[in-house]
């Protein structure tokens, strides 16, 4: 009986060992399916790493770019600033001595040629040039209107109206018929004949 007890305590035994293996097993399954919460961590670290990386990236892409720019465009200006250089009068390899010809001087002067003065502007040289420019504007517009009206009243005169404006020539006050003392009016009837004196 021995024997049988022995088999019975090791099938017991046996039995139990794989219980435990099982539930063992089953629990490894379940924890390797659900990441912990320190791997989820490690992972979204991960994660901001890479998506800091790339914006670093991308912002270092985008300075370089504006400074390729900026270079560009200063080696531009720099390159239209030294083709405007002056064009001097006469090139002739000091052939010829010009300088006590004063009219081809003068002459180079008046085509801009010569030595060029090169004048910087103040804000108040600018500010002035805008009012003076101003007030000519203002009185060529005076002038305009001026000369407007009186073209406009000597055509209605040439018409057979008397017209009178305001004072600021902007409105016409009235306009009255213009009758000739001999009975006639401004135009003749087509053939030089007397038409009905106008009423």
């Amino acid at each position: 009986m021995k024997w049988g007890e022995k088999n019975k305590d090791s099938s017991m035994i046996l039995a139990l060992v794989l219980f435990i293996g099982a539930a063992g097993l089953v629990f490894l399954y379940l924890s390797a399916g659900s990441p912990k919460p320190t791997q989820k961590l490690q992972k979204s670290a991960q994660y901001e790493k890479a998506v800091n990386r790339h914006l670093m990236m991308t912002n270092d892409r985008i300075q370089l770019e504006q400074q390729k720019m900026q270079l560009e465009s200063a080696r531009l200006l720099d390159k239209g600033a030294k083709a405007k250089n002056p064009q001097s009068a006469y090139q002739n390899e000091n052939i010829l001595d010009l300088n006590h010809d004063q009219r081809a001087l003068e002459m180079a002067r008046e085509l801009g040629r010569g030595e060029r003065e090169e004048r910087l502007e103040t804000p108040d040289d600018v500010i002035q040039r805008e009012v003076l420019n101003q007030q000519q504007m203002h009185e060529y517009s005076e002038e305009y209107k001026r000369e407007y009206a009186r073209q406009f009243v000597e055509n209605a005169r040439r018409g057979g109206y008397k017209v009178i404006l305001s004072e600021d020539l902007s409105r016409v006050i009235s306009v009255t018929p213009i009758r000739r003392q001999d009975g006639m009016s401004l135009y003749g009837n087509g053939a030089g004949g007397v038409s009905e004196p106008l009423q």
